[in-house]
């Protein structure tokens, strides 16, 4: 094998390495935020997303390894994906130093989650209409009987798997910003139909009593 065919082997299990750790990073999170909601329709929907996430993570390991496996290190990764991963770890940090449960604050969380789903959507729709997602069919194909197509309909599953969570979280945003709307019109209110008899003097038989 040429040293210019495995330097391009090389890079695509590093890229598709540091996809599934960010996929497990996204797990942990999501997996964080359930733990810490008390109520079960939204922390259903956070492990739904989490576990998709999960076997993202799975998947694109199982990919990178076929190809060659990667020695890229987890720092590595960090400077590869940028602003993404910056985002996750502050949303992690901001989970983690939140000290009560979180109900209210999921809402405000939910769109920057949003933007971790498109960020990734993004990245499986790429790869599929690269030359990369080619190479990478002929290198499986080495170990498995794998045509272009089969790798076409992983990626585009994972990609229609990010649309349906963001639609997930602004059903769970939705959820939520209804639930505080309820919360405040239920809320007890004293209502004084007609301050201006608190200004009223008192009547003399009042004050004739009191001497």
């Amino acid at each position: 094998m040429s040293g210019l065919k495995k330097n391009k082997k090389d890079n695509i299990a590093d890229s598709i390495w540091c996809d599934s750790i960010f996929e497990e990073k996204t797990y942990l999170l999501y997996k964080m935020l359930a733990d810490r909601v008390d109520l079960p329709f939204v922390k259903s929907l956070l492990l739904n997303i989490a576990y998709d996430s999960q076997k993202h993570s799975a998947i694109l390991k199982g990919i990178s390894q076929s190809i060659g496996g990667s020695k890229v290190k987890t720092k590595d990764c960090a400077k590869r994906l940028g602003t993404s991963w910056m985002l996750i770890d502050d949303i992690s940090h901001e989970i983690a130093n939140e000290k009560k449960a979180l109900v209210d604050g999921l809402s405000s969380l939910a769109e920057k989650l949003s933007l971790l789903e498109s960020t990734m959507g993004e990245e499986y729709l790429v790869l599929v209409q690269m030359k990369t997602l080619q190479r990478m069919t002929g290198m499986i194909r080495e170990s498995y009987n794998v045509d272009l197509e089969d790798l076409v309909d992983v990626f585009e599953t994972m990609s229609r798997d990010e649309e349906t969570h963001l639609e997930i979280l602004a059903k769970m945003e939705k959820f939520i910003v209804g639930r505080q709307a309820k919360k405040t019109d239920t809320a007890p209110a004293v209502r004084y139909e007609n301050p201006d008899a608190w200004r009223k003097p008192l009547p003399n038989s009042v004050y004739e009593g009191a001497s």
